[in-house]
């Protein structure tokens, strides 16, 4: 029997007084409550503008010595395959893909697997 009243209790309750929501209608009959809604969110939108307009972004300047034999000056094509063999050395594992690539561009290059071996070198530091 209590849970039955309990069960009575619990429809009884008012989710919105629980809650302290108004459930007043507008005390002028001419406000819009658009409005208002819209006019509260022009003011949330200032705020967020005001944060964006106030962060400050730093960005350091990096320079990056590059180490030049004065008796060995790469061409652009040496240049370029370098460039290239640094970018897939990068994780020290050379892939089955990363390899035809290398070959096909020492091709295009004119680059003998001899110089490909002496970059490699230089990129490992041995």
């Amino acid at each position: 029997m209590e849970n039955e009243q309990d069960g009575m209790d619990e429809e009884d309750i008012d989710p919105f007084a629980e809650l302290e929501v108004s459930t007043k209608a507008p005390q002028k009959k001419g406000e819009n409550m658009l409005e208002a809604l819209m006019n509260e969110e022009d003011e949330n939108e200032s705020d967020e503008t005001n944060l964006f307009g106030e962060a400050v972004i730093e960005f350091e300047d990096v320079q990056i010595e590059v180490e030049s034999d004065d008796s060995e000056t790469l061409s652009d094509a040496e240049q370029t395959y370098s460039m290239l063999l640094e970018t897939v050395w990068v994780d020290d594992i050379l892939d089955p893909s990363e390899v035809e690539l290398l070959a096909r561009k020492r091709d295009e290059l004119n680059i003998s697997f001899e110089k490909h071996l002496m970059m490699v070198r230089k990129i490992i530091g041995v």
